[in-house]
């Protein structure tokens, strides 16, 4: 006897279900290929930030130049070694579009994004990193008296890392409105989309109108259309016909443009200098905002490099790339950029480029290892806290009992 809705229905919603169930546990394995973008998304970062909160204080501060030594670069002349930095300029924006193209690529087609579980990960992540930094900051400073750190406060929780807030109202957008609007749109209307876009961030009137209207909207439009090209990217994969050499091409032309800016920068300021009659001359790198060209050609030329590499699945480098948000929160603070610091950069950078590239690379790499392992000890007090709920909370027969209408009737 036929069981009740057995039928072609009922094996096609199986089949459905069958298929949906392989499609998640397909998007839940991570591609070590994007999570080694991620990481390298990260290295980009960390050596920005090194560069703008160190390296750039002791070229262009003054009590910094004025130590033995360190006026180096004090001269009006274009340095070949200076260049090296140029380079790294555009990099903490590039690593920041790249991250927001990532989220794009896995959620923009979704219908629904989980608010709840993105606020849960960066709350409790940055509420662990804001302990960490307050802890080892107060432990250093009472056993290092020769060198005393930079105390870091409990409070910096409300101001750690300001990605955080831009990554969340992009989630937020998405889920409110964005992803339903991308999905409704055929090729033409989503390309049409991302280049009304990106014309409004590029065309300087119009940049100031948008940060003008709200202060920060000029970035968070910059995230939206981040976001938005990581989707289109997935679902039309529109460089497909590009060759590879035409993407590292892309990557080269982007800097040797950031270099020659960086050559008619200090062109314009040894002019300024000759016309003021001397004086102190001060060596300037070029900066770049989210918004700028060169960081967003460099991020989506860089996303498309590693979207290609054909890679198989690495536990290893899946597990370092998901301990990338930790090592965002904290490696970018007051307490970081004191151990950085240390280091005379500027003599090293003109006495000897490859030591310089050298030591360079290895505080980048403490920076990046000391954060994976902090992630890694949020996971284990993860699940400590897991072992320890059942101490916490009330046993859910007594919340049971306690909230029976036969017992509420007796009374």
């Amino acid at each position: 006897m036929r069981q009740p809705g057995w039928g072609p229905s009922h094996l096609a919603r199986q089949c459905s279900a069958k298929k949906e169930q392989r499609g998640r546990g397909i998007m839940k394995k991570r591609s070590s290929n994007i999570e080694l973008l991620r990481i390298t998304a990260m290295i980009m970062i960390i050596a920005y930030h090194l560069f703008l909160h160190c390296i750039k204080a002791q070229l262009t501060d003054s009590g910094s130049i004025a130590a033995p030594e360190n006026d180096c670069f004090c001269h009006p002349y274009f340095s070949k070694r200076l260049c090296i930095l140029a380079l790294i300029s555009p990099m903490g924006q590039a690593g920041n579009a790249i991250f927001l193209m990532i989220s794009g690529y896995f959620m923009a087609h979704k219908d629904s994004i989980d608010l709840t579980k993105i606020s849960k990960k960066l709350l409790l992540q940055l509420g662990f990193a804001a302990m960490l930094l307050g802890l080892s900051s107060i432990s250093l400073y009472t056993n290092i008296h020769p060198f005393p750190p930079r105390l870091i406060p409990f409070s910096v929780f409300n101001s750690l890392a300001w990605f955080v807030g831009y990554y969340f109202i992009v989630m937020v957008t998405a889920k409110v409105f964005l992803n339903q609007f991308l999905n409704k749109l055929d090729r033409k209307n989503y390309l049409m989309f991302l280049l009304v876009l990106f014309s409004l961030l590029q065309f300087g009137w119009s940049a100031i109108i948008l940060s003008n209207l709200c202060g920060g909207l000029d970035v968070i439009a910059t995230g939206i259309f981040l976001y938005s090209l990581g989707g289109y990217i997935r679902k039309y994969n529109p460089f497909e016909n590009i060759r590879l050499w035409a993407v590292l091409a892309v990557i080269l032309l982007t800097d040797l443009i950031v270099i020659g800016n960086f050559y008619i920068q200090t062109a314009s300021n040894i002019l300024e200098y000759d016309a003021a009659g001397g004086g102190a001359f001060i060596q300037s790198i070029p900066e770049y905002a989210n918004n700028h060209l060169f960081p967003l050609l460099l991020g989506i030329a860089v996303f498309e490099l590693f979207r290609r590499i054909k890679l198989p699945r690495n536990g290893v480098i899946n597990f370092i790339g998901a301990s990338t948000f930790m090592v965002y929160l904290l490696h970018d603070n007051e307490f970081v950029y004191k151990a950085w610091c240390r280091q005379n950069w500027i003599t090293l950078l003109h006495e000897n480029v490859i030591s310089f590239l050298m030591i360079y690379i290895i505080w980048i790499l403490i920076t990046f290892s000391a954060g994976s392992l902090s992630y890694c000890i949020f996971l284990l007090g993860g699940r400590l806290l897991k072992f320890c709920k059942p101490l916490t909370l009330k046993r859910a027969e007594a919340n049971a009992e306690k909230a029976s209408p036969e017992k509420d009737a007796k009374i």
